[in-house]
């Protein structure tokens, strides 16, 4: 006795272009979904079509067009248009994002870190380096200009001057006066510092002795980080340029999400779609079924 094919599956066969013979060998008593599945992962463009309009479920779509699998994703995504995957890409987690940035060398990276905010700068320094590295980085330059700003509060300053370690203190003292420490009333010697001018009691500081700076430097922005922020983004990219890649890209974790959006946004396309297959299964499904089943219609599964 044969099987056969009732009405409703014959219309159906007729629309996914799928013969009769091939209906009873290949899907017998299998229903619509496994034959839309099946028919989807060979390619057959017209069940591509019939799923991405009937199925409204992202789980479906999921186990429809295979989107588990990666290179999959790969495909649907490098067939969108620009628009489409620059819509896409924002959905990445951070940390898929960052991954994607060791498709850039590492001048580009630079560069393109001279454009985000010196916060965020601040914020991958402090991730690629404990406060005691990133103050022995500095050099006499920037130490010398950080005592000079303006935004540098002088009571902050005066505060931490006197809470120095006794040894840079003495070294302090000794290099300021010519004499011994012993000879000096430390008090007074303070008191006569924090008298000065506001540009004097700058200039002053900014021509000590750059260990002292140093030593002030790291006590002010443990208490304050946000002194660092008086630093100059070169500063800051000098040092992470003493990194290998894989060191500075680490740290760039820290950045805000929309700029490590606009940072992959700069790769080509091919690479770009290499990194959106990194999305989230469920939020790629998710994005298809909202606006985007075009996709869906034109590519072909492999």
């Amino acid at each position: 006795m044969s099987i056969v094919i009732d009405a409703n599956m014959k219309l159906f066969a007729e629309r996914m272009q799928i013969s009769s013979s091939r209906m009873v060998n290949d899907y017998g008593l299998k229903n619509v979904d496994e034959i839309i599945e099946a028919e989807a992962a060979k390619g057959n463009s017209q069940a591509v079509k019939y799923a991405a309009e009937v199925y409204s479920s992202p789980d479906k779509l999921i186990d429809v067009f295979k989107l588990t699998d990666v290179e999959n994703k790969f495909v649907l995504i490098h067939k969108m248009d620009d628009r489409t995957r620059e819509l896409l890409i924002p959905l990445l987690k951070p940390e898929d994002l960052v991954m994607g940035l060791y498709f850039f060398t590492q001048d580009k990276l630079l560069k393109m870190l001279e454009n985000v905010d010196l916060y965020e700068l601040v914020n991958v320094i402090r991730e690629a380096f404990p406060l005691e590295k990133i103050v022995m980085m500095l050099t006499e330059e920037d130490l010398a200009s950080f005592f000079q700003n303006d935004k540098l509060e002088k009571t902050d300053v005066m505060k931490q001057l006197k809470a120095m370690p006794p040894e840079v203190m003495q070294n302090f003292i000794e290099g300021i006066t010519g004499r011994p420490f012993e000879d000096t009333n430390v008090e007074e010697f303070l008191k006569s510092i924090e008298s000065l001018e506001d540009d004097k009691f700058r200039d002053f500081m900014s021509s000590i002795d750059p260990d002292v700076q140093r030593q002030l430097t790291f006590q002010l922005t443990k208490e304050k980080p946000e002194y660092l922020l008086l630093f100059e983004n070169t500063t800051y990219l000098n040092m992470l340029n003493t990194l290998q890649k894989p060191e500075m890209v680490k740290p760039m974790i820290a950045l805000e999400k929309e700029s490590l959006v606009k940072m992959i946004l700069e790769l080509p396309d091919d690479l770009m779609s290499i990194v959106g297959a990194q999305i989230d299964t469920k939020e790629f499904a998710k994005f298809l079924i909202d606006d985007h089943l075009d996709v869906l219609k034109e590519a072909l599964m492999i």
